[in-house]
Parts: structure tokens; C-alpha cells; sequence
């Protein structure tokens, strides 16, 4: 699977190239092998020695040290009182001088344009050779998609609902008769209805004859408590229609009443909380807002109905925000961007009737490429150049074929490290989404407005964890409640890896939206996110819904159906052109190190 994947994007990527640049790369390989030839001779040469800087012969008089580990300390702390260099670096009276007095003017002006004053016609094995500018890399405008708002916003008003304690105290009065069949008491028969009804009741007898006293009268000899039926009757109102037995008025001399006494019995208090009516509480689109608030609670304790009553609290408040819808419009600052222009409408929540009731207005925006002020590159040394360890050689005249081999050997790198075999597709993406209010100041999806970031620095955010990412991200970020994956795609859809798919609201109120979602697709690298934007459109492939992105890399079969000479990589070619140079002095002065070593292998020396 792996030899045939390799073969099947090597022909998508190079197959109208692939001749040419084969010859390229063998003659820069043959190129390369003559200069290293070359060195080599005048390296091997005889007396070639004499010219190594601080060359000293093959028996230096440290290498008695090689066997004599003891020895080798001993010295060094002999050195350390005798060595004048030593007192120097320990004495803090030793002369110092300030870095900023010395001119480096001179050797900023040789760093601004070598080629003016180190020539550019010493090639690496000493012949002569020339250092050709490379093609303008194109940089163009990085594009990115910023949106405002305009129809319904949903604003919240608050309201005041209350409720106060209701407190019921009931009181039972009780009557006491005495009734009999005869005496000056009350007639038992007139009780007849209110006993049969429950209102009146006998809760005993009474002595008729001790009880005639009361009445003014005193018994006679023969008197018997039994024979008049006495009743001590107990009734929870006052009986009316009653009389006397005959002769007898029937009236208690003490009360001036057909009862003798009367007496009330509260009952337990009944609490009940009455609340005022209050739109906001049975609308659910009103929102609570903090807890409830005691109003009055001063006295805690009040008579009711002659029963006192204690209560902590006797009323409260509580606030509600409740919707409420007016027109508006943020689009003010993003019209007035000069490097911003209206591209479409897309509606956010829709009326009853069908009717937008909030637009999102996207704008399509640029952010300058800052590489467009570099400075030109050039590349030097007979025609080489080098991206990541590998040499080959490049045209002398300016082309976009240079530009275009250098894409597809990145091209390769990626098919190579990002095919997924579970899935064998090319070049997959992952869903990323993050959220902003409507008509709202928090935007935790600032992404290419705060400006673009280099692969590096965001590279070393991504590899650094959280903290690192919180740091480079969009700052005010930070200070609302925007997620770490929030973050994260900050600062990937700054360093140009993601592909914006679009919004969707993710909330409403009273049929509104209040906030939306962006979804993005985010890749691997630039390189990737470029081939999925300009490949989906040459396959008629679509991202997705808003809601839903279809993320996915492409098959092998659709992969191969791309026609990458049709695509415009101008947005890549500044960061490969960072990894192309020639053999520098370090690997040419490690390439002569290892002739040295050679050197003196084959004459009996070893160099120290």
C-alpha cells in the first residue's frame, strides 16, 4: 500500500514536471560531487597543513595529558593561580567597556547588502561562480472572512416581582348551658335541634339541687339532683329560641343570658404566601437574576388576631430580565475597514412567517503578507540549493519552475505524513468551531482579525500546551469566557491552517438569535489547507453544512483527479524559500575537517 500510495502521488503532483526535475537532480548531484572533489584536492595537497589556522604539527606537547587523567587536573589547578587569564576573568576591578561605543555601523551596512561588498563570485570549491535572485515569492494578501449583524436584537429589561406572607388566625367560641326539665334552668328540649346537628353537645351533669343558689332559690327537704334530668351542655355558638320551664325564666342571674359562661380558643396560625401577579414569572423567556431579596422584616413578631406570630421575613422581590426585541446594526466599523468588503448575506433566525429577522453580514477581508517587504533572496554556490538536507540545483534564470519544485517536494513530504491508513484518505482536516454573542462584545473568534502569526511562533504556541497557547492568542480572549479550544483555533486560523466554512446560530430567543457558531476546518499546514480549498473546487466537493463541516481528506482516486499545476501556492512560497540555501561555511568547514582527519590518517599523524 505504501510503495503504491507513494507512486500514485508522486504522479498527481509531478507528472508534467517530473522528467525535467529528475534531470535537474541529477545534475546537481553531479555538481555537487565535483566541488566536493575539488576541495578534496587542494585539501590532500602537499603542505595543505601549513594553511589550517593555528596548525601546530602532529606531536603537541598536551597529548603526554591522552593517559594521565591525575596529571591533566593537577595542571589545571597550577594554571588556575599562573594563568594571567584566569586573574583576569576573577579580578572585579578588570577593565570593562561598553558594547554600545563601538561602531558596528559599517558591518551593518556589509549585512544589508553582502553582495556589494564580499562579491558573489566564489563558489565552494573556489571557482568562480554567482549568486542568482530567486523568483518573487508572490506573497499576496492573506484572506480571511469577518462578519456583523443587522436585524432584530434582543434586549433585556428588568422586572421587580413580589410576594408577602397572608396570616390566618381562627377563634372558636364555646357556650355552657344548664339545662333541666324543670327548675329555674334552661329547658333541655329547646337544645333538641343543635344536639341532632352537632353544634351543642353534653359534656356532663350538674346538681340541681346545690345549683338552684345560683338562681336565688333554695331547696327543699325532699330535693333530688336525679329527678329533674340536669345536663351541663356545651354549645360552639350561641342558641337562639330558647326558654325557660314554667314559672322559670330560664336566665342565669350571673351572665343576664341563657348560658352561664363563655370562653374562645384560637386555633394554630395558618401561613400562606401570597404572591402578586407577575408577568415575569410565567414567562419562560424571562431569565432569573440573582437571588431573592427579603423586603420586610421589621417586627418579626405581629399579633394576629389577637395571636402573636414571629416570622424572619414577612415580604420579598425578585428580578427578572425579560426579552424584549428592537432593530439594530454593527456593521458601522466593519464598513469603514478599507481592507474589508461586503461579499453576502446569510440568515441567522427566520419569523413565523419566513421572514429574516437577523442577517449576518460577511465581509471579506485581507491582511497584508509582511513577507512582501523582505528584501531579495538570492542563491549562491554554483547553482545549489538545499530544503531540509536535500541538494539539488536550480535554473540561473528566475522561473516559477523553482517555485513549483519546491511545492511539490513539500506536496510529497505531506502525502507521506499525512495519509491515514485507517481511513486512506489524504490530507484530512478536523472540525473547530467557536462562538460569538449577536449584536455582542465578547468574540472568541477574533482569528486573522488580530493579525497573522508566523509557523514558527505559532508552532511553538501549539507544541507549548494551554498557557503557551493562552499567551499567543487574540488577548482579550483570555479575559471573557472564550474556550482553550477556542484558543487553539485563534491561533491556528492565524497561522493560515484553517478554512472557514461558516456560521450558524447556535441560540435564540423569542424566535431570534442571540449567538452564533463559525465552524472552521483546520489541517496540518498551509500547504494542506491550500490543496483541500482549490482541489474541492476543481471536484465539485463540498465543505459541509455550517452546522455540519465535512472535514475529510481526500481518497486516493480523488487525489489523483487533481491538477495541481492549476493551483495557486503563491501563499507558501515565502516559508519554502526560508528552507532553501546552499552549503554554508559550517558544512564546508565540517567537510574539510574530515579531509584533514584523512589527511593525517594517511601520513601517520593524528590531529589533536
Amino acid at each position: 500500500m505504501r510503495l503504491w500510495l507513494s507512486f500514485l502521488c508522486a504522479s498527481a503532483l509531478l507528472s508534467s514536471n517530473a522528467s525535467a526535475q529528475n534531470a535537474i537532480a541529477r545534475e546537481g548531484e553531479d555538481l555537487a560531487k565535483s566541488v566536493r572533489d575539488g576541495s578534496a584536492g587542494t585539501v590532500l595537497q602537499s603542505g595543505a597543513e601549513t594553511g589550517v589556522p593555528g596548525y601546530g604539527g602532529t606531536n603537541l606537547d598536551v597529548s603526554k595529558y591522552l593517559e594521565d587523567e591525575e596529571g591533566l587536573a593537577d595542571a589545571g589547578v597550577s594554571a588556575r593561580y599562573s594563568d594571567p587569564n584566569y586573574n583576569v576573568v576573577i579580578d572585579p576591578a578588570r577593565p570593562e567597556f561598553d558594547p554600545s561605543t563601538i561602531d558596528l555601523s559599517a558591518a551593518k551596512t556589509v549585512e544589508d547588502n553582502p553582495e556589494t561588498y564580499l562579491g558573489t563570485d566564489v563558489a565552494v570549491g573556489g571557482a568562480q561562480a554567482g549568486c542568482e535572485p530567486l523568483p518573487g515569492t508572490g506573497a499576496k494578501d492573506s484572506v480571511y472572512y469577518e462578519s456583523c449583524n443587522q436585524g432584530d436584537e434582543i434586549y433585556w429589561v428588568p422586572q421587580t416581582c413580589r410576594a408577602s406572607l397572608s396570616v390566618t388566625v381562627e377563634k372558636t367560641s364555646t357556650y355552657i348551658y344548664y339545662a333541666a326539665t324543670a327548675g329555674p334552668y334552661v329547658n333541655s328540649g329547646g337544645f333538641a335541634g343543635p344536639r341532632a346537628d352537632g353544634t351543642c353537645r353534653a359534656i356532663g351533669t350538674f346538681g340541681y339541687c346545690s345549683e338552684l343558689r345560683r338562681y336565688g332559690w333554695s331547696p327543699t327537704g325532699n330535693c333530688k339532683d336525679t329527678d329533674y334530668s340536669p345536663e351541663i351542655i356545651e354549645c360552639t355558638r350561641e342558641i337562639s329560641g330558647l326558654s325557660g320551664n314554667p314559672v322559670w325564666t330560664g336566665i342565669d342571674p350571673a351572665t343576664g343570658q341563657f348560658w352561664s359562661s363563655r370562653s374562645e380558643t384560637a386555633s394554630p396560625p395558618v401561613i400562606t404566601r401570597s404572591e402578586e401577579y407577575c408577568a415575569a414569572r410565567t414567562n419562560p423567556d424571562c431569565k432569573i437574576e440573582g437571588g431573592e431579596v427579603c423586603t420586610d422584616s421589621d417586627p418579626v413578631t405581629r399579633v394576629i388576631n389577637g395571636v402573636a406570630v414571629t416570622q424572619p421575613c414577612w415580604a420579598w422581590a425578585q428580578t427578572y430580565q425579560c426579552p424584549h426585541r428592537r432593530a439594530a446594526n454593527d456593521c458601522s466599523s466593519l464598513e469603514a475597514k478599507s481592507n474589508c468588503q461586503f461579499d453576502h448575506n446569510e440568515c441567522l433566525s427566520q419569523n413565523e412567517d419566513g421572514s429574516c429577522n437577523v442577517y449576518d453580514r460577511v465581509f471579506r477581508c485581507t491582511t497584508p503578507d509582511a513577507s512582501t517587504a523582505s528584501p531579495p533572496a538570492y542563491i549562491c554556490g554554483s547553482d545549489l540549493y538545499c530544503i531540509n538536507g536535500e541538494c539539488t540545483q536550480v535554473e540561473r534564470e528566475a522561473s516559477t519552475e523553482f517555485k513549483d519544485a519546491m511545492v511539490a517536494l513539500h506536496a510529497m513530504g505531506d502525502v507521506r505524513d499525512q495519509f491515514d491508513p485507517a481511513t486512506l484518505t489524504l490530507f484530512n482536516g478536523e472540525k473547530a468551531g467557536c462562538h460569538k454573542p449577536v449584536f455582542g462584545l465578547v468574540n472568541c473568534c477574533a482569528g486573522k482579525t488580530s493579525g497573522l502569526l508566523t509557523t514558527a511562533a505559532g508552532g511553538a504556541a501549539l507544541a507549548g500546551g494551554p498557557a503557551a497557547i493562552a499567551a499567543l492568542a487574540t488577548p482579550f480572549l483570555t479575559m471573557f469566557m472564550c474556550s482553550g479550544e477556542e484558543m487553539m483555533l485563534d491561533v491556528k486560523d492565524r497561522m493560515g491552517l484553517c478554512h472557514y466554512v461558516g456560521t450558524y446560530c447556535s441560540d435564540k430567543v423569542l424566535g431570534v438569535c442571540i449567538s452564533k457558531t463559525r465552524n472552521y476546518c483546520c489541517f496540518e499546514s498551509k500547504l494542506s489547507r491550500i490543496i483541500q480549498e482549490q482541489g474541492r473546487s476543481q471536484l465539485g466537493k463540498s465543505w459541509g453544512t455550517p452546522k455540519t463541516p465535512d472535514c475529510k481528506g481526500f481518497s486516493p482516486e480523488e487525489f489523483q483527479r487533481l491538477d495541481l499545476s492549476r493551483m495557486d501556492f503563491t501563499e507558501v512560497y515565502n516559508e519554502f524559500i526560508d528552507a532553501a540555501k546552499v552549503p554554508d561555511e559550517i558544512q564546508t568547514s565540517i567537510e574539510i575537517q574530515e579531509k584533514i582527519e584523512e589527511y593525517y590518517r594517511l601520513h601517520g599523524g593524528t590531529p589533536k
